[in-house]
């Protein structure tokens, strides 16, 4: 497949754009038609299905080459998302899964000005859609927040393919956390990373990392305190994340039934 520079930032890196999904048809529609807006044209769209039987096997093949493919059953995202790095050509690997969009046709194209060798990890904000409520959400890069939130939304991200080389894939055991855990390693590691503050994407609240019910933030917060056990090198940091694990599990559920209430009163 050739890819035309027509529209694109001259000398721009080819950008690869992964999706998961699973019996998520209009969702891959909607993520499809956003990519295949864009003005910048320097970029592929690899979806990668679970095995689906909505149909969204046919819709793919009615695209032609305009998307590469394929669908298989697989161990979970983390799983799905890994096929699709081993299969990106791009030197910047974006991950946008079912029902994500690019916040308008342009966004590609005012983001490859920032893809620059020197910068292995460029960060940009995402916009949250909860109903009615718009929140974007802003990266804060892999400093000392990193060690208790996810502060890099991955539907901002643009990743190097060279770090994944560097640190591995995404860890088939979380079914949850595994992009957390990716960019702990790539923290480890010293990764070099660009904070943009500007929304790239949009991100709408219907995913299992957005769940507020308590029993999928339980799974949830259960996958990131091993993420935090598994990167605490000193029995000091040990200690921290046994009183943030006593502590923010109540206030957490507090703090989701609240956010439940104020849903149900919209």
């Amino acid at each position: 497949m050739d890819f035309e520079k027509t529209g694109s930032v001259p000398n721009s890196p080819l950008v690869t754009v992964v999706t998961a999904a699973f019996n998520a048809l209009d969702g891959v529609k909607t993520t499809v038609a956003s990519v295949a807006e864009q003005s910048f044209r320097s970029v592929e769209h690899i979806v990668v299905d679970g095995g689906s039987t909505d149909g969204t096997v046919a819709y793919l093949r009615s695209l032609g080459h305009a998307v590469r493919w394929i669908s298989e059953p697989d161990r979970g995202i983390a799983d799905a998302l890994n096929k699709g790095v081993a299969m990106a050509r791009g030197e910047y690997i974006l991950v946008l899964q079912a029902e994500d969009t690019f916040l308008d046709a342009e966004s590609l194209a005012r983001a490859a000005p920032h893809l620059r060798s020197d910068t292995e990890i460029v960060s940009f904000g995402v916009l949250m859609v909860n109903g009615q409520i718009l929140r974007p959400i802003f990266g804060h890069g892999l400093g000392l927040r990193m060690s208790f939130h996810m502060t890099v939304p991955h539907q901002g991200v643009f990743c190097q393919r060279a770090v994944f080389d560097r640190i591995g894939k995404f860890d088939t055991s979380l079914a949850v956390a595994m992009d957390y855990d990716f960019f702990m390693r790539a923290r480890e590691c010293g990764a070099r990373v660009a904070v943009i503050h500007e929304v790239l994407s949009v991100m709408p609240a219907t995913g299992i990392s957005s769940q507020l019910a308590w029993k999928g933030l339980r799974r949830r917060m259960d996958e990131f305190k091993t993420v935090h056990y598994r990167y605490a090198h000193s029995s000091v940091m040990r200690a921290v994340y046994h009183l943030y694990w006593l502590a923010y599990p109540p206030f957490k559920r507090v703090r989701s039934a609240l956010d439940r209430r104020l849903r149900e009163r919209q």
